[in-house]
C-alpha cells in the first residue's frame, strides 16, 4: 500500500513538474526551492528525533555526492526536459532507474553476472532507445531531449548504489535526506542567483507557487522513503514502485495535458517492464535458492 501511494505521488509529480516548468519558472529556481523546502522540513524533524544535525563536515563526500548526483543534477535536468517532453514519457524514463542500478551493481562487482539478467538490462535500455528513436528511417530522427533525460535515472540509480555501499549508520534518516537537500540548495542558490533565474515565491503567489511548495512536500516524502527502503531492503523492493510511477505518470499526463502516445511508445513501455520483471525475478529467486 505504501509503494502504491509513493508511486502515485511520484507519478503525479511529473505532471506537476511539467505544469510548473511551462509556466515560466526556471528549472534552476524550481530545483533550488524544492531542495530548500525539503531541508526546512526534514532537518528540524531529524534534530527533534535525534538531537543531532546533519554531519556535513564529518562526511562531506556522502552529502556532496547525494546532493549533486542524486538531487541537483537530475532534478534540474528533469525540469528542463519536461518542458518539451510529455510528462508520461518522463515518468516512463524513471522506470529505467532500477535497471541502471542493477547494471552499476554488476559493473562494481557487487553481484555476480547472469545471462538472464543481462537480457533484462538489454530490454530496458532497448525500450528507452525505442522512445528516443520514434521510427527507424534513413534520417534516424532522434529525440535528443530523451537522451538528455536519461541523466535522471542514471543520477537516481548512482545515488541508490552509493548510499547502499557507503551507509551512514547512527544518523536519523531525516538528517541524511535533509542534509543532502541542504547541500543541493547551497550549490544551486548561487548559480540561480548569478544566472538571473531566481524567482521569489511570495512576490506573486498563485497556483504555480503553491504547486512548487506542494512538490517540495512530495519530494521530502519520496526521498525519505527512497533512503529508508534502500537501507532496509536495497534497491530491489523500491524498484517495484517504478511500475506505478510510470502508469500513474502516464495517466496524469493524459488527464491534465491530454497527452497521447503512439504504438511504439507502448511497445517500449512493455520492453522496459519485461526487462525490470526479469531482473526482479532473478533477484527474488536467488535468496529462495540459498535457503533451499
Amino acid at each position: 500500500m505504501l509503494l502504491i501511494l509513493l508511486g502515485t505521488l511520484r507519478g503525479g509529480a511529473t505532471s506537476i513538474s511539467k505544469f510548473v516548468s511551462i509556466n515560466e519558472i526556471p528549472p534552476l529556481a524550481y530545483s533550488m526551492w524544492q531542495s530548500l523546502i525539503v531541508a526546512l522540513l526534514l532537518v528540524p524533524m531529524g534534530f527533534a528525533k535525534s538531537r543531532q544535525f546533519p554531519p556535513l563536515a564529518r562526511h562531506p563526500r556522502y552529502f556532496i555526492f547525494c546532493a549533486l548526483i542524486g538531487v541537483a543534477i537530475p532534478n534540474v535536468t528533469f525540469f528542463y526536459v519536461v518542458q518539451t517532453v510529455p510528462a508520461g514519457t518522463m515518468a516512463a524514463l524513471l522506470t529505467l532507474a532500477p535497471i541502471v542500478t542493477y547494471a552499476l551493481v554488476l559493473m562494481l562487482g557487487m553481484e555476480r553476472m547472469s545471462s538472464l539478467r543481462m537480457v533484462g538490462i538489454t530490454l530496458g535500455f532497448g525500450g528507452a532507445l525505442m522512445i528516443a528513436v520514434p521510427s527507424v528511417s534513413s534520417s534516424m530522427d532522434i529525440n535528443w531531449w530523451i537522451i538528455v533525460g536519461l541523466i535522471c535515472p542514471f543520477g537516481y540509480a548512482s545515488m541508490s548504489v552509493f548510499i547502499s555501499r557507503y551507509p551512514l549508520p547512527g544518523y536519523h534518516l531525516f538528517l541524511l535526506v535533509g542534509g543532502s537537500h541542504l547541500v543541493a540548495f547551497l550549490f544551486l542558490f548561487p548559480i540561480t542567483l548569478a544566472t538571473g533565474n531566481l524567482v521569489v515565491l511570495w512576490d506573486d503567489p498563485g497556483l504555480v507557487q503553491m504547486l512548487i511548495v506542494c512538490h517540495g512536500f512530495i519530494a521530502a516524502i519520496a526521498y525519505s522513503l527512497f533512503f529508508k527502503i534502500v537501507e532496509l531492503a536495497g534497491p530491489v523492493f523500491y524498484s517495484f514502485s517504478t511500475y506505478i510511477i510510470a502508469i500513474t505518470g502516464i495517466v496524469w499526463g493524459w488527464l491534465i495535458f491530454d497527452e497521447s502516445h503512439p504504438t511504439h511508445f507502448w511497445l517500449a513501455i512493455a520492453s522496459i517492464f519485461v526487462g525490470l520483471a526479469i531482473i526482479n525475478y532473478r533477484r527474488a529467486v536467488k535468496p529462495a535458492a540459498d535457503k533451499a
